[in-house]
Parts: C-alpha cells; structure tokens; sequence
C-alpha cells in the first residue's frame, strides 16, 4: 500500500507539472518577461580565446576583454547565448551590452545579430 501512495504521488506531480502552463511556474521560459530582465544584466565583450564547453548548457567563455584588454571570463545562466556556441571559434568576438537584449557574433567576415526571443516572440 505504502508504495501504491508513493507511486500515486508521483505520477500526480508528473502530470501537475507536464500541464504547461503548471509547468511554467517551475521554468525560467515560462515569463518571458523575468528572463529579459535578467539577460539584461549580462555584459559580455570579449574575443574568445576558451571557448564555452559544448557539454555544459551555461555559457562560461574565457578570452580578452575588449574595454580593457585582460584576460576574463563571460558567464551567461539564461541559456540564451549558448544556443550559438556552435557558431563560435577561437578568435571571434562577442558583444553583449548591460540592458540590451540583443548582442553580436563577429567572425572574420561576418557579424552575426541575434535579437533575443522568447516564445515565438521578440523583445526589445
């Protein structure tokens, strides 16, 4: 009986938490909004000398920073700027400018923009 109750309670909370809108209380995707406001605070200009590892879903980068030229390391927690790691190699810059949503990937001969979105939708 015990473990009919833990297993009851289990798939209860499973299904309570696969509804998507339940779901969103427990996810940073869920507000749109919040995770703006905390991808606002990131500032990261810096040309990549480590790049982020590709098993990690957080951005932890290593290079030289643009303003003052000493070594640093970028972190993003939101998940957003590691969706392009793929897209780097040891040389480019990133640019991420404190309040702003967007931020840029600079190759040798190409500059990627990435606006931020959330949802299917964009924010500024």
């Amino acid at each position: 009986m015990y473990y009919f109750r833990i297993l009851s309670l289990i798939f209860l909370m499973f299904g309570f938490i696969s509804c998507n809108k339940i779901a969103n209380v427990f996810s940073l995707e869920g507000n749109c909004n919040q995770v703006a406001e905390i991808f606002r605070e990131i500032e990261c200009s810096q040309i990549f000398e480590k790049l982020p590892e590709y098993s990690s879903p957080y951005l932890k980068s290593e290079g030289i920073d643009l303003k003052t030229g000493l070594k640093c390391v970028c972190e993003d927690e939101t998940r957003w700027i590691n969706n392009y790691k793929a897209l780097l190699e040891k040389g480019d810059t990133i640019i991420k400018q404190k309040g702003k949503l967007e931020f840029s990937i600079h190759k040798k001969d190409t500059i990627v923009l990435v606006e931020w979105f959330c949802n299917g939708e964009y924010f500024k």
